[in-house]
């Protein structure tokens, strides 16, 4: 895979190019979180959440992407012919509250901003095994992509 594969990756999770972006998978992709998404503190973790194929990956994304626009920036990408490595600047801006019960814990109007690091396994120059690991939340006051959304909301 060369950078520019992995750059039109990337656009087309931030546009939501569900069945584009599956293409760079194996069929049996893994893709393996740090966390279940509903950790916050305290010492009892709950299991980390893994996904197992292109179908699953899509409908995770399309739920989640019902309440929280999500959009990734590329720090850090390292590349051989068998893994990728990139640090990933993640910004979540949920525009709509979740329905009762979700897993999701976002609230509309909330911002969060976090670095992850994702280590991609290759296999034929597709994603066989991803791992998502969580680095560090920022200040929402740095976002990039979501000022002006926000700015829209107060007025």
């Amino acid at each position: 895979m060369k950078r520019e594969d992995f750059l039109k990756y990337i656009d087309h999770f931030n546009n939501k190019r569900y069945e584009e972006l599956v293409k760079y998978f194996a069929p049996d992709v893994v893709i393996e979180y740090h966390d279940n998404a509903i950790y916050r503190g305290g010492y009892e973790v709950p299991p980390a959440k893994t996904l197992h194929g292109p179908k699953e990956f899509i409908e995770n994304y399309k739920y989640l992407h019902e309440y929280v626009d999500e959009k990734l920036e590329i720090g850090v990408l390292m590349m051989n012919e068998k893994h990728i490595f990139v640090e990933l600047w993640t910004e979540f801006y949920c525009y709509r509250d979740p329905p009762p019960g979700s897993y999701l814990q976002y609230k509309k109007g909330d911002l969060v901003i976090m670095t992850n690091w994702v280590l991609y396994d290759l296999e034929n120059d597709k994603f066989k095994r991803i791992r998502i690991a969580h680095f560090r939340m920022h200040d929402p006051k740095l976002t990039k992509f979501f000022k002006d959304k926000i700015m829209e909301e107060k007025i």
